[in-house]
């Protein structure tokens, strides 16, 4: 029973993640928008191309979050090595110069790989 409380709260921090990354691909989708409303149309393309990267990898911390809290063991820690990776990838990328929000997500989603982790 333990074990599954602690896989849903995993997801929890996963699907929060998830939703932290898109949530941040939205807004440079929106600042895509402003520099084509703007005229600076050369700015266009970066932002573009970053919300779709960072729509890509919550998509995928979702569906492995989802996993992850699914009945067998194996798939928690699958799940969790997998989002780990994720995690320390999206920080070596990020660094610190892009957004918080993608931040706190690829935070959010290094906590819930190690719950998956401890839980499997």
């Amino acid at each position: 029973m333990a074990e599954s409380s602690e896989r849903k709260l995993g997801a929890v921090f996963g699907l929060l993640g998830a939703v932290l990354i898109a949530l941040d691909g939205l807004l440079d989708i929106a600042r895509s928008i402003f520099y084509a409303v703007v005229g600076r149309h050369g700015h266009i393309l970066g932002p573009l191309a970053q919300a779709l990267i960072f729509l890509v990898v919550a998509v995928i911390i979702g569906l492995f979050s989802v996993m992850g809290a699914l009945r067998r063991e194996g798939r928690a820690l699958v799940a969790g090595v997998v989002l780990i990776v994720i995690a320390v990838f999206g920080w070596l990328e990020l660094g610190f110069g892009y957004g918080l929000l993608a931040l706190l997500g690829t935070l959010l989603t290094l906590i819930a790989g190690v719950v998956f982790l401890v839980s499997a």
